[in-house]
This record gives C-alpha cells, structure tokens and sequence, in this order.
C-alpha cells in the first residue's frame, strides 16, 4: 500500500468528529482505498501517540472489529464511552445516530477530491453520505 494512500486515509479519518463513528468501508470509499481491509490495515500502522481517530472506525454491523488477539480492542470501547458512543448488550453502537455522515463539500474540494467521481462511486456501492445528496 503507497504511503500517499496511508496518508489520505488518515486525513479522512481525522475529519470524523468526536462523538461519531465511521466504517472501515466509508473511509475507504473517501480515500479511494478500494477496500475496507487495507483501512484496517493502514489503523494498524498507526505510530504510538498518533492524532488520527483510529477508534472512530468500525465494522459494517456498528461493532468494534476483532483483532489479532481475538476479541475487541478494549482501548477503543474506552475512547468511544468517553466521547459519549455507547454499545449495546451484543457490542453494537447505534449506526444511525453516531454515524458520521462524511466529510463536507468544502473539505473535498480543498483537499483536491473529484467530488463527482465519489459521488458515482458511492451509488454504484449503494453507499450513502452527506456527499450524495449534493447537487452539483
């Protein structure tokens, strides 16, 4: 994986606000990482002490992946509880109310993203976000 597409994929997940979550797979569509595994990977690479929200991101389902260990990462049930992100019984958080609708139009288009071509690519996943409501 390029360092520039490390980078990018931290860049979007730093735009994840405190209080809300993103899934691996919509980061990976921001970043045009093609796959939500290599924004796993690119959160394992974090250096100690790192400014990016790695505990923002989750899995598909609203949970917290498991890892090499074989369970969920405890620290990351720490940070989400601080920033106010509950999970339920079954290890869940409520998608629909933490879910981070994606980065604005004003962020995009400073940090030189092809707008239109997200937009395509988030309806042919069937994705949705903030960025495909817009009208161009």
């Amino acid at each position: 994986m390029s360092r520039e597409l490390v980078e990018r994929i931290y860049q979007v997940a730093r735009q994840i606000p405190v209080g809300r979550v993103a899934t691996y797979g919509q980061v990976a569509l921001v970043a045009g990482a093609n796959s939500a595994r290599r924004v796993g990977r690119a959160m394992a690479m974090l250096p100690a002490g790192s400014d990016v929200p790695w505990h923002r991101i989750i899995n598909s389902q609203g949970r917290i992946s498991v890892r090499r260990h074989g369970g969920p990462d405890p620290e990351q049930k720490r940070r989400l509880r601080i920033e106010g992100v509950r999970l339920d019984r079954q290890g869940r958080v409520d998608l629909p109310a933490v879910a981070w609708p994606g980065p604005s139009l004003q962020w995009l288009e400073v940090n030189g993203y092809d707008i239109e071509d997200l937009i395509l690519r988030s309806q042919r996943k069937g994705r949705h976000g903030a960025w495909v409501n817009w009208n161009l």
